[in-house]
């Protein structure tokens, strides 16, 4: 298994993978169980909601419908929360692809074996691909059984699912930022985490102060969170072109990973 650095990871993420999948089950399940309950007092929660001035409903995502079960995740669940317990996995893990094994000294034992840096690069961050793709429909199951278990039969299964897979490019974005990172120069791990986790933060706080601040069109366009923006994605929809312009930030990231990698010494 050590020259298939693929199974190799996801082998060693086995541990993570059930607890994170497990902890974000049950997250969900409690989330779609709570809403009934927020149903009864939803519309006057909406109407205080819109008196509310466009500024306050601006840092809050914009329209958001509170009356169905769509417009409550969006809000409570798809706008900040749940990308952030993502991110606070990914973004560790994208910077320990290379750095923890730096750190461990065990890089120079992998890079040992006929394995080329570009395949360590690639695998491991498919198995933080796959690994991210398994918490997210572990996700979706949790508002599944949760619907189920709270009787709402007017949930939309397929908004769900997309609200739950319009956080992966988002996440795979910032990963692979903090892989590029550590790609550039030997024991960056430390450095790569804050420095991403600080543009993660940073970048959020422009996109939600947008509205409020009246922050510059071409500055909001910097912000990654401009094109996720899941708090209006129930009145929105998922926008393909900014899906994809994550997606393809995502692979040059990568791309400039494997570029830094194969041209830098290895500290161990």
């Amino acid at each position: 298994m050590r020259s298939n650095v693929f199974l190799k990871t996801l082998y060693d993420m086995r541990r993570a993978l059930f607890w994170w999948g497990l902890g974000l089950f049950l997250l969900s399940l409690y989330y779609i169980t709570f809403y009934p309950s927020m149903q009864e007092s939803s519309a006057d929660l909406q109407q205080m909601l819109d008196r509310m001035p466009e500024s306050i409903r601006a840092l809050m995502g914009g329209e958001v419908d509170l009356t169905s079960v769509e417009g409550f995740l969006s809000l409570e669940a798809f706008s900040f929360f749940y990308p952030i317990l993502l991110l606070a996995f990914a973004v560790s893990y994208g910077a320990g692809i290379i750095g923890s094994e730096e750190e461990n000294g065990t890089l120079d034992l992998l890079l040992a074996t006929p394995v080329p840096r570009w395949r360590v690069i690639l695998e491991k961050f498919g198995a933080l691909v796959v690994f991210t793709v398994i918490v997210l429909l572990t996700i979706y199951l949790g508002f599944l059984v949760g619907a189920q278990v709270a009787d709402i039969e007017d949930m939309d299964n397929v908004f769900i699912l997309e609200g739950v897979l319009n956080m992966l490019p988002i996440t795979l974005f910032f990963a692979a930022l903090a892989l590029f990172l550590t790609a550039l120069r030997s024991g960056g791990r430390g450095l790569a985490l804050g420095v991403t986790l600080g543009l993660a933060a940073i970048s959020y706080l422009i996109f939600s102060m947008a509205e409020i601040s009246n922050i510059p069109l071409w500055l909001r366009r910097l912000s990654p969170w401009h094109y996720y923006n899941g708090a209006n994605l129930a009145q929105a929809g998922i926008n393909a072109g900014h899906t994809a312009l994550l997606l393809g930030l995502t692979v040059l990231l990568v791309g400039g990973s494997l570029w830094a990698f194969q041209r830098r010494d290895v500290g161990v």
